[in-house]
């Protein structure tokens, strides 16, 4: 289980990571993408948080 935590926060580190691409590059954004940077925020946060009971699963 140790793996499958660990590949979570390895994605969720990319969801971060993309989140913060598109808050950094600020370009203006079509009228159906809005939220698509803070849906990121959202997933990464989500994936690290489920991810913090397989870290106590042996």
């Amino acid at each position: 289980m140790t793996g499958l935590a660990v590949a979570m926060d390895v994605v969720a580190a990319g969801f971060f990571a993309g989140f913060l691409l598109l808050v950094a590059r600020g370009e203006t954004v079509p009228g159906g993408e809005g939220g698509r940077s803070v849906a990121m925020f959202l997933i990464a946060v989500s994936l690290a948080l489920l991810s913090v009971s397989l870290w106590s699963i042996p």
